[in-house]
């Protein structure tokens, strides 16, 4: 009877086997990985466009975009338009808000929109809200309504659904108003040219003073928000993403500008005083710490303001989690992936004023990025100088 022999693998066969498998995985990783990003960024584009899509519609409809923060007065019905020409409403409320019905989000708009709102418990409440007033207990919920569509996929930041209070515990929004490329008040209605962008608090621009090109000009900007609101303010884990410094001396000079470009490397901020993870939370609040962009510093870099708290003016910078740059949408609706290399002329100069004053209404000192920021100025840029 003839035996058979039965050959298996040594053990030397078997480690260089799952060696090699080992890595043809390492190799393939990072490709995987580069294929879902690519189609989260494809997602995210796509996103704000929609949103996009939305302020235009709105436009079509009133001739007239939203304005970058206003709505009813708080405690009351009335929408105090008096107290200056051309104003809406005092209130904080987001243009993103007003949008809302051209989002298929009428019933979220009717809700923020009809009083009294009714709770699922509690007592009804009867006065309109600030953008950070969450009503007893947290019971205010569409400031904790997440909109789909105003979310990027490859933000990893969400949430806390257990939190009452205003910033944690809101809805957020990755797609923010273009503030244009000014820092001083540009933050309230305080003149009706403080901002060069499409957005101002309380005053509503129309598509006829886009003279620079629609084409040509920002609406929405991409905004990353903080991964959790407890990573909080130590050394390496404040990050550009969500977070802003906060009491930035000279920021209506080029000194305050570079001290602002100079207060973070990478992603992390390495100097000044830390002040909030605000950006593109309470999306509700149409401030633009919370949901506007200045196109002052190129993305991906800092963020800061001249007072103390999340109220004040400064330098809002777009920022995003793809790592080379960031979205905007055009008043064509036309969506660009703007990169951190984007030509953003000298930082060191004086920003220019929108109101009445020696630098009111010259041409963009921060070079295409800038110009992108402005509605009038009469700037020009190319495809060239963003690629």
């Amino acid at each position: 009877m003839k035996r058979r022999n039965v050959h298996g693998f040594t053990l030397v066969e078997l480690l260089v086997v799952i060696a090699i498998i080992g890595v043809l995985v390492g190799l393939l990783l990072p490709a995987v990985q580069a294929a879902r990003e690519a189609a989260r960024r494809m997602s995210c584009g796509n996103n704000i466009r929609q949103v996009g899509l939305a302020f235009l519609n709105y436009e079509s409809a009133y001739k007239k975009f939203p304005p970058g923060h206003g709505g009813p007065a708080p405690g009351g019905t009335g929408q105090d338009q008096n107290v200056g020409v051309g104003r809406v409403g005092v209130n904080r409320w987001s243009g993103t808000l007003m949008a809302l019905p051209y989002m298929e989000q009428q019933q979220l708009y009717t809700q923020i929109f009809t009083l009294p709102y009714r709770p699922p418990v509690g007592n009804p409440i009867n006065g309109w809200l600030y953008p950070w007033e969450m009503g007893p207990n947290g019971t205010y919920l569409p400031w904790r309504t997440q909109v789909p569509n105003l979310r990027c996929p490859s933000d990893p930041g969400k949430m806390n659904i257990d939190a009452n209070w205003g910033d944690d515990g809101q809805a957020r929004t990755n797609y923010t108003m273009c503030y244009g490329d000014t820092t001083q008040n540009n933050h309230i209605a305080s003149h009706p040219a403080a901002n060069r962008g499409m957005f101002q608090g309380r005053y509503q621009r129309r598509m006829a003073e886009a003279t620079d090109g629609l084409a040509y000009t920002a609406i929405l900007g991409e905004v990353g928000t903080t991964p959790s609101q407890n990573l909080g303010w130590g050394q390496g884990k404040f990050r550009i993403q969500g977070g802003m410094v906060v009491n930035m001396g000279g920021m209506d000079t080029g000194t305050g500008v570079l001290a602002c470009r100079n207060s973070a490397q990478g992603d992390r901020y390495v100097g000044g005083t830390p002040g909030g993870h605000w950006r593109g939370m309470r999306w509700g609040d149409g401030h633009p710490s919370f949901s506007g962009f200045t196109t002052i510093l190129p993305p991906n870099r800092a963020s800061c303001n001249a007072g103390g708290g999340d109220w004040d003016w400064g330098i809002f910078s777009a920022s995003s989690y793809h790592g080379a740059g960031a979205h905007v949408c055009f008043g064509d609706n036309n969506v660009r992936f703007i990169p951190n290399s984007v030509d953003a002329g000298d930082a060191g100069r004086d920003p220019p004023l929108g109101q009445d004053g020696l630098r009111s209404n010259l041409p963009t000192p921060y070079g295409a990025w800038g110009a992108m920021g402005t509605r009038d100025a009469g700037d020009l840029w190319d495809a060239a100088s963003i690629e």
